[in-house]
């Protein structure tokens, strides 16, 4: 099944690729199965976006399916890597549907080979900064950590209210201060951990954390962040086990469709942005 209104136009600017991984995860399992359940969610949402006032029909994408990856975590990363350095390669936007949050490690590196002085923005309920999690250091516990190892200080978090430690606070921005912690000269790349959102909206993720964001507030901040040359995203952390009225795969469809049509609706601003 397809995300959405996806053709099978491989020459399209954008490729939707899943990630079906979830050997991160340090709580429960079940995010290996959260393509499949957005590509179905998808299919419940029109394709017209009120908040844009555009239509993903008129958008040009192509579902590139699931990899398939080992279980091996650095084979998995580099797996990812590899597949997406290609897609960028190709001068396309890529939209990464996870799997637990440690594929946007792979996905970063991809990223850097053709956007070296990218600038990443992660939402998520938790910092992710700990060099190990029970002697793991690709756990998902660690993702912004090995993200800010590649980055340096490019990288930008929202949405924490867990911490591994009060070091960790630099990387942080409240959604007021996003915008100003960005460089628009930079290509931007979006990660978002459901579990940002307020579990009481998005129940069915890895490790709830009370309180988060709304569905408004995530749609604000990439309402905010439109000016920026956003060349990939990816959407992680929804385990469809944990999920049984699929409202979080609905709402991550929702915000997926709505981060294609903000940040692509008008591909003649994406074609050009080139390495920087």
């Amino acid at each position: 099944m397809r995300f959405l209104s996806a053709t099978d136009d491989r020459q399209a600017k954008i490729v939707v690729v899943g990630a079906p991984y979830e050997e991160g995860s340090s709580y429960r399992k079940g995010s290996a199965l959260a393509p499949a359940a957005i590509r179905r969610a998808s299919h419940s949402i029109e394709s017209y976006s009120a908040v844009t006032d555009a239509d993903l029909n008129q958008v040009s994408f192509w579902d590139a399916g699931d990899l398939s990856l080992s279980p091996e975590p650095e084979q998995a990363l580099d797996e990812i890597c590899r597949a997406l350095a290609g897609y960028w390669g190709e001068g396309k936007r890529v939209v990464l549907l996870g799997g637990d949050h440690s594929v946007t490690i792979g996905a970063v590196r991809a990223l850097l080979v053709h956007y070296p002085k990218a600038q990443v923005v992660i939402l998520d309920a938790h910092s992710d900064m700990r060099d190990d999690y029970d002697g793991r250091p690709f756990s998902h516990a660690c993702t912004a950590r090995r993200i800010r190892e590649l980055v340096s200080d490019r990288i930008v978090l929202c949405g924490v209210r867990s911490l591994f430690g009060a070091e960790d606070r630099q990387a942080f921005a409240s959604p007021q201060e996003l915008v100003q912690r960005l460089d628009l000269n930079r290509p931007l790349y979006l990660s978002i951990d459901m579990d940002a959102l307020d579990p009481s909206l998005c129940p069915g993720v890895g490790n709830p954390e009370p309180g988060g964001l709304s569905y408004q507030d995530v749609v604000g901040l990439l309402s905010a962040l439109e000016p920026f040359a956003c060349v990939g995203l990816d959407i992680v952390e929804v385990h469809p086990p944990y999920d049984p009225a699929e409202v979080t795969a609905v709402v991550a469809a929702k915000l997926i469709q709505e981060a294609m049509l903000i940040f692509w609706r008008d591909l003649k601003r994406s074609v050009g942005v080139g390495p920087a």
